[in-house]
């Protein structure tokens, strides 16, 4: 194995190459430094290929996500963490095992017991939590999304709805298919209930129109007339939240 650390001028930290023996390449943000891993046998062609393609990757993220202003937190940030969703609070614990399996487990005690190998590296174990309490928060809190939704549909829109659903998604609060399928992001779950609201409705009224026309907003409007409030709440806030 062999291993060489560059400074690159427009990243915020250095770059660890790994050289050894495996069989495919692989990228990760460490909580100091990027570290690429390559297999010893691969070619200079393909090593200066996967090598700027990495760091594209890398680029895109620390800009989309100011990921190093985050310092890929300590697995210590989510330690005795109250995770706050709707009305309910989860006191977060994690606990260190030397062999076995990573789980979560859930006793209906408002307490999130993670368990991981302690032999992981910490930005895995960063990783790991997150992904435990997104799929946490999308099996325990779907059905109160469907019931809120299935609401606002009764009272304000009576449309046909083939499906709702959660699900860990960045780019978008929600979305409505052409099969009218609803789908919310479990980060919306982070959000003030009245603008959880908000968004409840505008994909509801993606059901009339599924377009951002006039026709589109009036039906929001009928509905909600102080969506213009709660959408530049969205605006102004919505990129600060997150699991």
């Amino acid at each position: 194995m062999s291993v060489h650390i560059s400074t690159i001028a427009d990243l915020p930290v250095p770059v660890k190459i790994i050289v050894e023996a495996r069989s495919s390449s692989r990228v990760a943000l460490g909580k100091k430094e990027i570290i690429i891993r390559l297999p010893k046998h691969i070619s200079v062609v393909d090593k200066e290929k996967t090598l700027q393609q990495f760091l594209r990757w890398a680029r895109q993220q620390i800009h989309q996500k100011s990921y190093y202003q985050a310092q890929l937190q300590h697995i210590s940030h989510y330690h005795e963490r109250t995770l706050k969703i709707l009305e309910e609070s989860f006191q977060i614990e994690i606990a260190y095992h030397e062999a076995g399996r990573n789980k979560l487990s859930y006793r209906g005690d408002n307490t999130l017991r993670i368990y991981l190998r302690e032999s992981m590296p910490e930005q895995d174990m960063v990783a790991e939590v997150q992904r435990f309490l997104l799929r946490f928060t999308e099996r325990y809190f779907l059905p109160k999304i469907q019931q809120r939704t299935l609401a606002w549909n009764e009272r304000h829109f009576q449309e046909k709805i083939e499906k709702i659903e959660l699900k860990h998604t960045t780019s978008r609060w929600g979305s409505c298919s052409s099969t009218r399928r609803l789908t919310f992001s479990t980060k919306l779950l982070l959000l003030p209930e009245h603008i959880i609201d908000y968004v409840i409705v505008h994909e509801l009224a993606h059901l009339r129109q599924m377009n951002h026309s006039p026709r589109f907003w009036k039906e929001v409007e009928q509905a909600m007339p102080d969506y213009k409030i709660r959408r530049e709440w969205l605006k102004k806030h919505g990129h600060t939240i997150d699991f």
